[in-house]
């Protein structure tokens, strides 16, 4: 298809072990790699290449096509469908495209790739052409550059590739989304203005928005390819965040930090940590079982559920229905005798699943004594809604006293002091800001779940520990997000969330039990960095594998939480 020199072909991305990552480039980051491969290369070199590398995806992906029709804009994105079509009509294939620009007025390297174009044989048409279920749509409207909504002829285009019966490759980005925040150019029409395709292929590098917000579904499967630039996969200069439990082409591994290891013969029920729910308040006592559940079912060693009621009705039900957890009466107020109904100061404590109104009570009492702390659903409401409470989670960090907050968008709009539009539109930025202003790792949940945590020492410990001691290597680097691969709308169900609480706080209890308990605040941030990334993963992973036919519950999410393996 071309004299350029034999690359490898483009590369899906996939999931992959849990701790596997993928850097993520915004737009900035991605000219600048841009202009240093330019730079080292004959002009037009990179358009030939990727134009090659959408014809190689386009073979792959429909094979049989008997047309494919590409949607051209006016700058360099049109100028790499006007590459592809030369590659593919040299291919054999019968191209059509629809240029939305006087051929003069296109950009130079674009240009050139018309030329070669015109040279192939390809035709040229003013609108779709049509096309059956088995051929191919490629939208090269815009590339990531672009800031305004589409309009005019452009948006005509794209409106001709959403009604297409064929799959849809874009090029570089689907058209209409915004490939650092994954939300719509034109958020009022609510992505009816955009291109939604079964298959991306991106060059260069990987881009957030492509894996949270709207970027999942307008995207569907990413394909890369580094154009003979990047070489063994996107470089990590420039990255802004990581894609946690991904790799390319399905090029999983296994090694010392994630392989299933069976926990030592000698251990017994203290090896694996205590987990303390506090929650449940009368009428929502399923979400402290549910958060309790999973942090059973994810291999805490022994696991308390505080019911924030004195209504010995609602204990001995509970009892009854999960006779594994350890289930006290604890009131809707701290007291006299509380102290020693759960064991507060040495577990790691999950406060406000289900926990009402009566959860602000017990907020600051906690905050001052769990050395541990997931803070979920009514307990973020709480801090939201007082001074008090945001300083008493805040201060926690300088008493070496760790904060998990696993909040949706609503929520974390509450403890922002601004609405759950502003924290989708800026997804990565919405968990950086919150993680600072309370000194927290925050685990901002929705489509590309992102963890971010604050800054630590870069070294995580120069004190003893046990074998166990790469549990606290940083899994975050230059303290950069990460952005989740796992998960799905299954998920969207009541108690999920309570699941995926109880899940992080199993996890961090096995990753402390396996530390030195005098391990620097730098590892114990790393841990409650890891032990929320496991969480996200395992838990979206359950529903990633969930059978098609079949229901998923938060109950049936907390039953299939797999155990921590000492060596995760």
């Amino acid at each position: 298809m071309s004299s350029e020199p034999c690359f490898p072909p483009p590369l899906r991305v996939t999931a992959g072990d849990a701790l596997q990552q993928l850097p993520l480039h915004d737009v900035a980051g991605t000219r600048t790699i841009e202009a240093q491969g330019l730079a080292t290369v004959p002009p037009r070199t990179l358009m030939r290449r990727a134009g090659m590398a959408v014809a190689r995806v386009a073979l792959a992906i429909a094979p049989h096509a008997q047309r494919i029709w590409i949607a051209c804009g006016p700058g360099n994105n049109g100028g790499d469908g006007l590459q592809a079509a030369a590659c593919l009509r040299q291919a054999g294939k019968n191209v059509q495209i629809t240029l939305l620009a006087e051929p003069d007025r296109l950009p130079s390297d674009a240009r050139g790739a018309w030329e070669d174009a015109r040279a192939a044989g390809v035709a040229f048409v003013d609108a779709a052409p049509a096309l059956t279920p088995g051929d191919l749509c490629i939208d090269a409207l815009l590339g990531i550059g672009a800031q305004r909504p589409p309009a005019g002829r452009m948006l005509d285009s794209i409106l001709g590739l959403q009604h297409a019966p064929c799959p849809v490759l874009a090029i570089d980005v689907p058209t209409g989304l915004h490939p650092d925040t994954g939300t719509w150019l034109d958020d009022a029409a609510q992505g009816t203005h955009a291109v939604h395709a079964q298959h991306t292929l991106t060059m260069l590098t990987l881009k957030p928005g492509f894996f949270t917000g709207h970027g999942r579904d307008a995207c569907g499967q990413v394909w890369w390819d580094g154009l003979g630039i990047c070489r063994q996969g996107p470089a990590d200069a420039h990255a802004v965040a990581y894609l946690q439990g991904a790799c390319l082409n399905g090029k999983s591994h296994s090694s010392s930090a994630s392989a299933a290891l069976l926990p030592p013969y000698a251990s017994h029920k203290g090896s694996f940590g205590d987990v303390c729910v506090a929650g449940g308040a009368r009428g929502m006592t399923g979400a402290a079982l549910l958060a309790g559940s999973a942090a059973l079912h994810a291999g805490a060693g022994r696991v308390y559920v505080g019911l924030l009621t004195s209504d010995r009705r609602a204990t001995d039900a509970a009892l009854s229905l999960q006779p594994e957890l350890m289930i006290r009466s604890i009131g809707e107020t701290p007291g006299a005798g509380v102290a020693s109904a759960c064991p507060w100061t040495t577990s790691t404590v999950v406060l406000g699943c289900g926990g009402g109104e009566a959860v602000a009570a017990w907020t600051e009492t906690v905050c001052l004594t769990a050395p541990r702390l997931v803070l979920d659903a009514d307990g973020l409401n709480a801090v939201a809604g007082s001074d008090v409470l945001q300083e008493a989670v805040r201060s926690r960090l300088e008493r070496d006293q760790v904060t998990i907050l696993t909040p949706h968008p609503t929520e974390a709009a509450r403890l922002l002091k601004s609405n759950t539009a502003a924290v989708q539109a800026d997804r990565l930025g919405a968990a950086q800001q919150l993680g600072e202003r309370l000194q927290a790792v925050v685990v901002l949940k929705g489509s590309g779940t992102v963890v971010w945590a604050p800054a630590v020492s870069p070294e995580p410990t120069s004190v003893p520990m046990r074998s166990n001691a790469h549990l606290c290597m940083p899994l975050l680097h230059r303290h950069l997000p990460l952005v989740h691969l796992a998960g799905n709308a299954r998920l969207s169900t009541a108690g999920t969330g309570d699941v995926l609480a109880g899940c992080i706080a199993g996890y961090w209890a096995q990753l402390t039990s396996s530390v030195d308990t005098h391990s620097t605040p730098a590892c114990a941030l790393s841990a409650a960095c890891r032990a929320s990334s496991l969480g996200v993963q395992a838990h979206g992973s359950v529903a990633d594998g969930w059978a098609l036919s079949e229901t998923l519950t938060a109950g049936a999410v907390a039953r299939h939480i797999p155990r921590l393996h000492v060596g995760a």
